[in-house]
């Protein structure tokens, strides 16, 4: 395949900026420290979507006294569901024979059983403690292993989607889709779910945790002693390829408040000279701010449609490109995505596919095509509700099944480690023969 023709293997569609209303999307998969979602969290975990609206993420709405509460078209609570919760802790309070769970741990264990019934692993609950340390994590640093999880539904246990390298987890050994069953001993699958496993997971600096992990590559389990560290995540990185070093490259490892500015930079220096092409790449990049998403896609696409957003009561929500592009539109243009590619990062990766802007080289994203909006509670809990899905300007939905890349590239852990990056050499490979 030649690069024009996997440039122009996908279609394209236009339309006019709309974007009254910014909310984040990570994967969340979501940003890197010990919180939940869905996607991975904290030990270095990412989250799902933001708002810079204070009034979206304000206090949920409080059940009235009356005996029906709209919840939405066709959706009601009634008074008297409500009371038979409360008949039942009355008959616990009365006659339970042993300790009873604090008031809020009972109020904190109903939202988790009624969020099990949902079938949806994105809409979540967090306890005050949990959201702290994940509004925490947006800073960019936190304490922990270092690494982007999922929760293993089948399983009850934790799967690592990404350890950093050079980071705790990589440095003692863990590597992707290792399984975590046991948390210092105590079996992941006694805990409530991914919070309460990450929080145990996560610790300060220079503390120990031993984790229990089934590898199913090599069908053994073993036991493995992580220091946590202060986790520091460089948000770009760039250096130059090519025999002639005019190939630019640019790693985004989320997006993060301030990440289009930043690739933004990395570009305006990149450019300076005369370049044969760019690779950026968002290969374990969990997700972030989809404004930044939206932004991040502006920086290549010019009057394109980046992604769109179908809500439950049918309502669409179209988000264009911002402004001008950032780069020449004949530059050649390579994006690096792998499994931990994820939420922010598939709306950019999906944008430049389906407008035929890049090349897509790696391995099948992870897939997460919904969209969370947090709220914080009155007590500093945190629920995140599943709000919309997000399509690609080609109206396709990634979620579950994940991008696939126009040429596909695997790369091993024993590559890595021996500092080896088949997939960047494939894009080099690209940029420089076009084949």
């Amino acid at each position: 395949m030649s690069f024009s023709e996997s440039m122009n293997k996908a279609g394209r569609t236009s339309g006019n900026p709309n974007l009254a209303r910014y909310i984040a999307i990570g994967c969340g998969l979501l940003l890197i420290v010990a919180v939940a979602f869905s996607l991975g969290t904290g030990i270095g975990f990412a989250f799902g979507r933001f708002t810079d609206n204070s009034a979206e993420t304000a206090a949920a709405p409080q059940i009235s006294a009356g005996d029906v509460t709209p919840i939405g078209e066709e959706r009601t609570l009634s008074h008297e569901d409500m009371e038979i919760f409360w008949e039942a802790m009355g008959l616990l309070e009365r006659d339970f024979y042993g300790n009873l769970p604090a008031g809020s741990e009972r109020s904190y264990g109903a939202i988790r059983g009624v969020l099990d019934l949902l079938d949806d692993p994105n809409t979540s609950f967090m306890a005050p403690d949990q959201a702290k340390n994940f509004l925490e994590s947006m800073d960019g640093s936190f304490e922990g292993i270092g690494a982007t999880v999922e929760w293993v539904e089948d399983r009850n246990a934790v799967r690592l989607i990404e350890p950093f390298e050079n980071q705790p987890a990589w440095n003692a050994g863990l590597r992707r889709n290792d399984l975590v069953i046991a948390i210092d001993g105590e079996p992941v699958s006694e805990m409530a779910d991914l919070n309460e496993a990450i929080s145990k997971i996560k610790g300060p600096k220079g503390s120990s945790v031993v984790l229990t992990v089934e590898r199913p590559s090599r069908n053994e389990t073993f036991d493995v002693t992580v220091v946590r560290d202060v986790i520091q995540i460089p948000i770009v990185f760039t250096d130059t390829y090519g025999q002639d070093k005019d190939i630019a490259y640019i790693r985004l490892s989320r997006f993060s408040d301030d990440a289009s500015r930043r690739v933004r930079d990395a570009i305006d220096e990149a450019t300076k000279q005369n370049l044969r092409g760019l690779v950026f790449d968002l290969r374990g990049n969990p997700g972030g701010l989809l404004r930044e998403a939206v932004r991040v896609s502006s920086l290549f696409l010019q009057d394109e449609r980046v992604l769109i957003e179908r809500f439950s009561d049918g309502k669409e929500q179209f988000y264009d490109t911002e402004g001008r592009a950032a780069i020449n539109a004949k530059l050649p243009i390579v994006l690096l995505v792998n499994e931990g590619s994820a939420s922010a990062s598939e709306i950019v990766a999906g944008a430049l596919q389906d407008t035929g802007r890049a090349v897509l080289i790696g391995t099948t994203t992870f897939g997460k095509g919904s969209v969370q909006l947090p709220h914080t509670l009155s007590d500093g809990s945190m629920m995140r509700v599943t709000i919309a899905r997000w399509y690609t300007p080609a109206d396709r939905s990634i979620d579950g099944t994940g991008l696939d890349p126009d040429i596909e590239v695997e790369i091993s852990d024993e590559q890595i480690e021996a500092d080896e990056d088949p997939q960047l050499d494939r894009a080099i490979e690209l940029l420089e023969t076009g084949q």
